[in-house]
C-alpha cells in the first residue's frame, strides 16, 4: 500500500507568471535571462486535474490539511505520485544508458537559444544502509518492524499508529505482545485479554509460568551477544518515537484509554517475580516517562512563549480580540496537555519507580536512578524537589558499586549547573557525611573517583566544611591513579585558595606586583610569585602526610615488605598527577632555583621584602618534599620533550629542546648535590635526577664534557662520602647508567677505577687495625668503618667486575682484598655479646662480606665461561687458586649460619647464598649430548674439579632451616601441615609460648608478617629446587632423593606460590605442554588417545601382556586423573616409593607401559 509523502518542493506556484518581473527603475542586464525550469511530472490530464483540485483550500483547511483530505483525493495523490515515480525511474534509466556530453550553449547578448534544453533531474540521494538490530528471520509483526526491518523508529511508530486508528484493539494487542517478546517470552496475549484489563495480572502470571518452565537464564536486555546493545537501543528508540508520535498527532490527548491500558500491563509486568518481565517493563515505563518529561518541558517553553505574546498583545492600545482569543486558547491547550502529561509521569513514578528503585536486581535499580536523574534535569519544575531527591540520597548506600557510581554520576550532572546549587543545599547538608565517606573509604576505586569529582562541584558551591576539604585533600596520596587524577582539580583549588590568602597577608597583589614579577625572567635565583605557590604546595602535601593514616585505608603506605614501588614515593606520584593543573609546576628550572636559593641568609630590603622572604622560606621537611616534586616534574617534563616527535616541531627544534634540557639538568644536579648532599635522604632524591638525564645528548653533540665530568665527580663524591644504602644504590645506578654510553665509557671507567682503588686501600687499612676474622675483636669505630667500606664494595661489585681489584697484590706481605673479605665472613660465628646494637652491626658486616664475595665468584665464573667459549686456555694455577678461595668461602659460610638457632638474616641469607654458590659452579659442567661440551670436558678436566656436591651434613642443616620456615608460615597463615611418612623423622613438637604481643598487632601488620614468611619460604624452596635440578644436592649417598620428597610433602597445602615453586621438580616429559582445553575435554581426548594407542599395540604385537608390567589405574580413579594431570591435589600420605616414582621414574613407567 502506497502512502502519501510530503513533496520535496512546493510546486503549487511553479509557473513563469509567478516569477516577479523587474521594474522599470531597475537596470536591465545585458545577459540572456532564462527562468529556471522546475521539475514537473508529465502526468495525464486527469491526474493533473485531481492534483490541482487538491491545492485549492481555504485558510482553516490549510492549517489542518492532514485531517481534512478526502479519501478520493488521497487515492488520486497516490496515483499521481506513483506515475511520477515511474517516469523519474524511466528518465534515470535513459540517462544511464546514453551518457552524452552536454553541448555548450551559444550566448547572444539579450537572447538565448531554446532549441535543445536539458531536462531538469532530481539529485541522486545516497542510499542509506539499514541498521538491523537483530538477525531473526522468524520475527513478524511489530517485533520485526522494530528489530529486523532496519526502518527508522519514527516510521515504525507512524505505521503502528495508523494501524491503531484502523483497529485499536488489534494494534494494542500487537504492542503488548511486542513488549512480551522483547522480554524473551514467545507466548502472546489475545484481544480478549486486552479487553479484560482486570485479568491482566492473572494472564501475566500464566505467561510468567510458561517462561520459567523453559528455564530461561538469559533475556535480550542483558544478553552478552553482539546484538545486545543494538537491541536495547532499538527498543528505546521505538518507545520514545511512539510517545512523540502520539503527542504530535494528538492521539495522546484524545484517546485516553490507550495510555490507561498501557499503564495496566506495564505496572503488572513490572511487579512480576520474573526478572525478564520486570526488567523489560521497567525499562519501557521509564523510557515513556523520559519522553513525557521531554514533551512536558517543551510544552512549558511553548506555553511561556505564548503567554509572553498574550501579555504583549494586551499591552497594545488597540488589542486584536481575535489574536487574544487565539493566544488564550493556545495557553489553555498547553496547560491542559501539560497537566495530563504530569499526571502520566506521576502515574509511572508511583506505579513503577517507587517499587523498582530498590529491586533485588542491581541492573533494574541502575535503570531507575538514571531515569530519575534525567527527570530532574529535564523537568525540574516537577521533579527537582526534596521528595524526589531523597531517593538519590537513600541509594547512596546501595550495596552494588555500579549503583552507587550511577547515583554519583546523576548528582554530578545536577551540581554541574550552578543554577541548581540553591535547591541542592538542603540535600548536600543532609547527605554530606555519606558523600565524604564514599570519596575517602569506598571499596571501589571507580566510585571513589566519581565521588571526588562530585565533591569538587560541591566545593565550588561553597557547601564543604574545612575539615571535609582536608579529609578529601588527603586523597592526593591515594593508591589508585584514577582517584588521584580525579582529585587534581579539587587539590589545585585548595592550593590557589592558600596562595590567595598568603598574598592577602603580605599586603595584596598591588603591593607585591614588582616583587612577584621580576624584570629578568631568566634569573631563576630571584624571588617571584611561583615561589609562594611552591611553598603552599609543600605545606599542603606535608600536612596531609603528617596526619593519621588509619583514617584513610586506601592511601599509599611506605611498607617495609615487598617494596615494588621502586623510586616512586607518594610525593612523586602526587606531583605527577598535579603536573598539568597546578600553575608554575611545569617550570622545573624555576623550582630548582627556589631550592638552590640561600634562604638562610638574613633578609634585606624594606619591610614587605623581608616579610616575603620569611614567608617563602622552606623547612627541611618541605625541602625534601619539593625535591621529590622536582624529581617527578623533571621526569614528566623530559618525557614530554622526548615524546614530541609527533608534534609540529622540526627535528632540529626537537633536538635543540633535548639538548637544552639535558644541559640544564646536568648543570643543576652538582649544585643540588653540594647543597643537599650531606643528608642521605635528600642526597638520594637528588641522585635520582641523573636516571632521567639523557646522556646520549652529550654523546651526540660531543661537547660539554666538562659539565659531564663535573657531574661524575659529584656522584663519586657522594658514593665515597655515604654509607647509606639508599645513597649507594642511587649513586651506583647513576654510574651504571653512565656506563651504558660508549662515547662516555672512558670518562666513566676512570671514575670507577678510582672508586675501586679507594675502597680496596681502605679495606687493607682496616685489616691492620685488628683481627678481622674474630667476632668482637674490633672497636665500634673501626667496625663501623668496615661496615661502610664493605657496603661500598658490595655496591661497586654489582656494576663492574671486582676480580682485578680484589686480586691485586699490594706487596709488603699484605693479604689480597678477596682474602680479607672471606676472612670477614668468619665473624658470623655467633657469640652473644649482650649488646643488640653491636650484634646487629656485626651481622651487617658479615652479610655485606657474604654478598661481596658472592659477586666476586660470579664475575670469576663468568670470566672462565667466556674463556671456554673463546677457546682460551685457563691456567691450572688460576683454577687451583680459585679452589682454595672456594674452600675458605664454604667453610666460613657454613660455620656462620649453622651456629645460629633462630631464623635470623645471617642464617637465612647464608643458606641461600651457599645454594647459589654451588649452583653457580655447576654452570661450568658441560652440557649433555654436546660434542663441544665433550671436547671442553676432556680439555678442562681440571676446571671440572670446581663443580662440587653439597655434603650430607650440610644438606641436613638446610633441610632443618626449610622445616623451620615451613612451620613459621603455616602458623602465621593458619595452614595445616601434612604428617611425615614412616621413614621420615617424626615431627618435633614445639612448645612455643603464645606471643602476647600479637594481640596488639593490626590486621595490616599481620598480613605483612604472613607475606614476609611466605616470601622467605618460597625463596629458600626455590633455591633448593634449583640445586636439585643442577645435581649439586640430593643426588648421592644415604640422603639421595630425601630432600626432593621432603619438599613435595606439603606441596598443595601452603598456597599457590609455594605449589608453583615445587612444580619445577616435576619431570618435563610427564608434565608436557599446558592445554587450554577444559578438564572434561582433556579427559575425552586422553580417552580417545588411549583407545587408539591400545589398538595400535594390539595390531603390532600379539604377544601376551607382560605379567610384571605395572598395571594402569582404573579409568576415573584419583590415580588416573593424577596421571593425566587433571587432579591438582596429591594424596596427603605418600610413601617413599610413590614419591620417587612420581619424581624420577617417568622413563621407566613409559617403558613398562609399552611392554617388552
Amino acid at each position: 500500500m502506497t502512502t502519501r509523502r510530503t513533496p520535496l518542493m512546493d510546486i503549487s506556484n511553479n509557473d513563469v507568471t509567478s516569477t516577479p518581473v523587474a521594474t522599470g527603475s531597475r537596470r536591465k542586464s545585458g545577459r540572456a535571462v532564462k527562468v529556471p525550469e522546475k521539475f514537473v511530472p508529465d502526468a495525464p490530464s486527469s491526474q493533473q486535474g485531481s492534483a490541482s483540485a487538491k491545492r485549492k483550500r481555504g485558510g482553516e483547511d490549510a492549517e489542518n490539511d492532514a485531517s481534512d483530505i478526502d479519501e478520493d483525493e488521497e487515492e488520486s495523490d497516490a496515483t499521481v505520485e506513483s506515475a511520477a515515480e515511474e517516469e523519474v525511474r524511466e528518465i534515470r534509466r535513459k540517462a544511464k544508458t546514453t551518457k552524452q556530453p552536454a553541448a555548450k550553449k551559444p550566448k547572444v547578448n539579450g537572447t538565448a537559444t531554446h532549441d535543445k534544453e536539458a531536462r531538469v533531474k532530481l539529485p541522486a540521494r545516497p542510499k542509506k544502509t539499514k541498521k538491523v538490530a537483530i538477525a531473526d528471520k522468524s520475527a513478524e509483526g511489530l517485533y520485526a518492524d522494530v528489530y529486523t526491518s532496519g526502518e527508522p523508529a519514527e516510521d515504525v511508530a507512524v505505521q503502528w499508529l495508523a494501524r491503531y486508528q484502523e483497529n485499536n484493539h488489534e494494534a494494542l494487542t500487537e504492542l503488548v505482545n511486542f513488549i512480551f517478546k522483547s522480554a524473551g517470552c514467545s507466548a502472546q496475549v489475545t484481544i480478549d485479554d486486552i479487553n479484560d484489563a482486570d485479568n491482566a495480572e492473572t494472564r501475566i502470571k500464566d505467561m510468567q509460568d510458561q517462561l520459567q518452565a523453559q528455564q530461561v537464564t538469559d533475556y535480550p536486555l542483558i544478553s552478552k551477544a553482539k546484538s545486545g546493545h543494538a537491541f536495547r537501543a532499538a527498543l528505546i528508540d521505538f518507545i520514545d518515537s511512539l510517545i512523540k508520535t502520539l503527542h504530535t498527532k494528538g492521539t495522546l490527548y484524545t484517546d485516553i484509554p490507550l495510555m490507561e491500558n498501557v499503564h495496566v500491563w506495564l505496572s503488572s509486568m513490572a511487579d512480576s517475580s520474573s526478572r525478564p518481565f520486570r526488567h523489560t517493563a521497567t525499562l519501557v515505563a521509564l523510557v515513556m516517562a523520559n519522553s513525557f518529561s521531554k514533551i512536558a518541558s517543551g510544552e512549558i517553553e511553548a506555553s511561556a512563549k505564548v503567554q509572553r505574546q498574550l501579555e504583549g498583545e494586551k499591552k497594545n492600545k488597540r488589542p486584536n480580540k481575535a489574536r487574544l482569543a487565539e493566544f488564550q486558547k493556545k495557553v489553555e491547550k498547553n496547560e491542559k496537555q501539560k497537566a495530563y502529561i504530569e499526571s502520566e509521569l506521576q502515574g509511572f513514578f508511583n506505579e513503577v519507580y517507587v517499587h523498582r528503585y530498590r529491586d533485588i536486581d542491581p541492573k533494574i535499580r541502575i535503570e531507575c536512578v538514571e531515569a530519575l536523574g534525567y527527570w530532574i534535569t529535564t523537568l525540574p519544575s516537577v521533579f527537582f524537589e526534596g521528595q524526589y531527591l531523597r531517593y538519590m540520597g537513600w541509594m547512596l548506600s546501595d550495596t552494588h558499586a555500579g549503583m552507587r557510581q550511577e547515583v554519583i554520576k546523576q548528582l554530578s550532572k545536577i551540581m554541574k549547573n550552578p543554577a541548581n546549587h540553591g535547591q541542592m543545599r538542603h540535600f548536600i547538608e543532609r547527605f554530606r557525611p555519606r558523600l565524604v565517606e564514599m570519596a575517602t573509604r569506598d571499596s571501589e576505586p571507580s566510585v571513589r573517583a566519581a565521588a571526588v569529582e562530585l565533591m569538587d562541584y560541591v566545593r565550588q558551591a561553597g557547601m564543604l566544611e574545612p575539615n571535609d576539604i582536608d579529609t578529601i585533600g588527603k586523597l592526593i596520596f591515594d593508591s589508585e591513579p584514577r582517584v588521584r587524577k580525579a582529585l587534581v582539580g579539587f587539590f589545585a583549588e585548595s592550593i590557589k585558595d592558600l596562595y590567595d590568602n598568603r598574598i592577602e597577608e603580605l599586603g595584596g597583589e598591588e603591593i607585591l606586583e614588582d616583587i612577584l614579577n621580576p624584570e629578568d625572567e631568566e634569573d631563576l635565583g630571584t624571588p617571584r610569585g611561583a615561589w609562594i605557590r611552591y611553598k603552599c604546595l609543600a605545606e599542603s602535601l606535608l600536612s596531609y602526610d603528617d596526619e593519621d593514616q588509619e583514617e584513610m585505608p586506601s592511601q599509599i603506605e611506605a611498607a617495609d615488605y615487598l617494596n615494588v614501588s621502586g623510586t616512586e614515593s607518594r610525593f612523586t606520584l602526587a606531583a605527577q598527577a598535579l603536573y598539568d593543573k597546578v600553575p608554575n609546576l611545569k617550570e622545573w628550572e624555576t623550582l630548582a632555583g627556589y631550592l638552590l636559593y640561600d634562604h638562610s641568609a638574613p633578609a634585606t630590603g624594606n619591610e614587605t621584602e623581608r616579610a616575603l622572604k620569611d614567608s617563602i622560606k622552606p623547612t627541611e621537611k618541605e625541602e625534601l618534599v619539593l625535591l621529590e616534586v622536582l624529581n617527578a616534574v623533571v621526569k614528566v617534563s623530559l618525557t614530554h620533550v622526548h615524546g614530541s616527535e609527533h608534534s609540529k616541531k622540526t627535528k632540529a627544534e626537537i633536538q635543540e629542546a633535548k639538548g637544552n634540557a639535558a644541559r640544564h639538568l646536568a648543570g643543576l644536579i652538582p649544585n643540588l648535590l653540594k647543597k643537599y648532599g650531606a643528608d642521605p635522604k635528600t642526597a638520594t632524591v637528588v641522585l635520582r635526577l641523573e636516571h632521567v638525564l639523557n646522556l646520549g645528548i652529550f654523546e651526540e653533540l660531543r661537547q660539554d664534557s666538562t659539565v659531564y665530568a663535573k657531574l661524575l665527580d659529584e656522584i663519586s663524591a657522594q658514593f665515597n662520602g655515604h654509607a647509606d644504602k639508599g645513597v649507594l644504590s642511587e649513586a651506583g645506578a647513576a654510574l651504571l647508567h653512565a656506563r651504558g654510553y660508549e662515547e662516555l665509557e672512558e670518562v666513566t671507567e676512570s671514575r670507577m677505577q678510582s672508586l675501586w682503588d679507594d675502597t680496596t686501600s681502605a679495606l687493607r687499612k682496616i685489616n691492620k687495625a685488628g683481627e678481622i676474622s674474630v667476632r668482637g675483636a674490633m672497636r665500634n669505630k673501626v667496625l663501623t668503618e668496615l661496615s661502610h667500606n664493605l657496603a661500598r664494595l658490595e655496591q661497586l661489585a654489582t656494576i663492574s667486575s671486582p676480580v682485578d681489584s680484589l686480586e691485586t697484590d699490594a706487596g709488603k706481605g699484605d693479604p689480597l682484598p678477596i682474602n680479607i673479605v672471606l676472612d670477614t665472613i668468619a665473624r658470623g660465628v655467633f657469640e652473644d655479646s649482650n649488646d643488640e646494637a653491636r650484634d646487629a652491626l656485626e651481622d651487617e658486616v658479615v652479610l655485606s662480606a657474604i654478598r661481596s664475595a658472592m659477586f666476586y665468584f660470579m664475575w670469576k665464573v663468568k670470566s672462565f665461561i667466556d674463556a671456554v667459549a673463546a677457546s682460551d686456555e685457563i691456567p691450572e694455577l688460576d683454577v687451583d687458586h680459585l679452589r682454595e678461595l672456594q674452600d675458605i668461602f664454604t667453610t666460613n659460610l657454613i660455620a656462620a649460619f649453622s651456629s645460629r638457632s633462630t631464623l635470623d638474616p645471617v642464617r637465612l641469607i647464608g643458606a641461600g647464598v651457599l645454594l647459589d654458590f654451588y649452583i653457580l659452579f655447576s654452570t661450568l659442567r658441560p652440557e649433555k649430548n654436546s660434542k663441544a661440551g665433550d671436547a671442553a670436558s676432556n680439555e678442562n678436566v681440571h676446571l671440572q674439579s670446581l663443580v662440587q656436591e653439597i655434603g650430607p651434613e650440610v644438606q641436613a642443616e638446610l633441610t632443618s632451616i626449610f622445616d623451620s620456615l615451613e612451620k613459621q608460615f603455616s602458623k602465621k597463615s593458619k595452614k595445616t601441615l601434612a604428617e611425615p611418612s614412616d621413614d621420615e623423622a617424626p615431627q618435633e613438637l614445639e612448645s612455643e609460648p603464645e606471643d602476647d604481643s600479637e594481640e596488639d598487632v593490626t590486621a595490616s601488620e599481620k598480613q605483612a608478617e604472613t607475606l614476609r614468611a611466605e616470601q622467605q619460604l618460597c625463596e629458600l624452596a626455590g633455591k633448593l629446587v634449583l640445586a636439585i635440578l643442577a645435581r649439586v644436592i640430593d643426588v648421592s649417598g644415604e640422603l639421595k632423593g630425601k630432600l626432593r620428597h621432603r619438599l613435595q610433602r606439603n606441596r598443595s597445602r601452603l598456597g599457590h606460590n609455594f605449589k608453583e615453586v615445587i612444580a619445577y621438580l616435576d619431570d618435563p616429559k610427564l608434565k608436557g605442554k599446558k592445554s587450554h582445553k577444559s578438564k572434561a575435554q582433556q579427559a575425552a581426548d586422553e580417552k580417545k588417545k588411549a583407545v587408539q594407542k591400545s589398538a595400535e599395540l594390539v595390531e603390532e604385537d600379539d604377544e601376551e601382556d607382560d605379567p610384571f608390567a605395572e598395571l594402569e589405574p582404573e579409568e576415573g580413579t584419583a590415580e588416573d586423573l593424577r596421571r593425566r594431570e587433571l587432579l591438582d591435589e596429591e594424596p596427603e600420605n605418600e610413601n617413599d616409593d610413590a614419591g620417587e616414582g612420581a619424581a624420577g621414574g617417568g622413563e621407566e613407567d613409559d617403558e613398562d607401559m609399552m611392554g617388552d
